[in-house]
């Protein structure tokens, strides 16, 4: 299983290739996939234009599908709006079924998925930026060419790190420039039309930035701090516990100092960052040797990051009471 646990190793579920289900339907005639895009997703390459833009277009499904894509993060903030159809959205495990005239916002850390498990008919039309964060702490950077005043980009910031609504319906204007941003794309110029699409991307940002505003949605500074940040790799981490984990490469996935990052874990588990993962390392450790028949407790040990299957035989008694063989005739 690809996991969710980190911010940026490339196995984890962060990265483009998530959308080859995608890619794949649109090869086989099954959907329409127009985007301009860079790195991985799939599309017509953008070269040199609109930096930090990762993709910019959309898809037309117009029938229901056999694919859906599944649970995954983006490597940037996706802003999409639902031009037509229906789709179910599942975003940090709340599922959503979205409607014509919706639109959605999805963060670098927030795992969602398209479909259930099956997209439905539908167009969805999406601009997703790389702001240079990957954690809810980190400052964001929007591009250059929007040209906006700084107290603008940041008043777009706070709205989108500090409110986490996932779904709400586009104003007139809002979906008018959607729909021109796909036009755009549509025609496939992209040397040509390059100033035209940074005009009308920067022209939907600020009426979705105004619509936003107009909503007065409660801003909860916690959703941007660094503990949420820990609060997330702390829930993510059972799914990569094979990582060589220790104090300091915890704290540098979460970007922060070991006393920071230790700080944050005890506020939030009670317990240091080593304590809490051998605790999980060893709850995990007890689920899989029930059931798993088929693997030794050396195998379990190394897939729950033991490294020493006599140490992890120690450990697994003296929380137990009882050892990891014995495990399989008590539960």
């Amino acid at each position: 299983m690809a996991r969710p646990a980190v911010f940026t190793e490339p196995g984890a579920l962060l990265y483009a290739g998530n959308c080859r289900d995608l890619y794949d339907a649109s090869l086989a005639g099954k959907v329409t996939l127009s985007a301009w895009t860079r790195r991985k997703y799939p599309g017509t390459p953008l070269g040199d234009a609109l930096p930090q833009v990762l993709s910019v277009g959309g898809w037309d499904a117009a029938s229901p599908q056999d694919w859906g894509l599944k649970e995954h993060c983006n490597e940037g903030v996706k802003i999409a709006y639902m031009a037509r159809g229906t789709m179910a959205l599942r975003v940090d495990g709340q599922t959503h079924h979205l409607t014509e005239g919706q639109m959605f916002v999805v963060r670098p850390w927030q795992l969602h998925q398209f479909g259930d498990p099956h997209v439905a008919a539908s167009q969805i039309i999406w601009v997703l930026f790389d702001v240079g964060v990957r954690r809810p702490h980190e400052d964001w950077l929007w591009p250059d060419w929007l040209a906006w005043p700084a107290r603008d980009t940041e008043r777009l910031t706070r709205l989108l790190s500090r409110n986490e609504q996932h779904v709400s319906t586009a104003s007139r204007d809002v979906a008018r420039s959607f729909h021109d941003i796909a036009d755009i794309v549509a025609g496939g110029d992209i040397e040509g039309d390059e100033a035209r699409l940074r005009l009308m991307i920067s022209m939907m940002l600020l009426q979705f930035a105004d619509q936003l505003e107009s909503q007065a949605p409660v801003l909860d500074e916690a959703l941007a701090s660094s503990k949420r940040t820990v609060q997330i790799f702390l829930k993510r981490l059972p799914h990569a516990l094979d990582e060589d984990w220790t104090l300091e490469n915890m704290a540098a996935e979460c970007k922060l100092s070991r006393t920071q990052f230790s700080q944050h874990c005890q506020a939030l588990t009670n317990m240091t960052p080593v304590r809490y993962l051998q605790m999980i390392r060893l709850e995990a450790a007890r689920k899989w040797l029930s059931e798993r028949a088929e693997a030794s407790v050396t195998e379990v040990a190394h897939s729950c990051g033991f490294s020493s299957s006599q140490y992890f035989a120690t450990c697994y008694k003296r929380r137990f009471g009882y050892s990891p063989q014995e495990t399989r005739g008590i539960i």
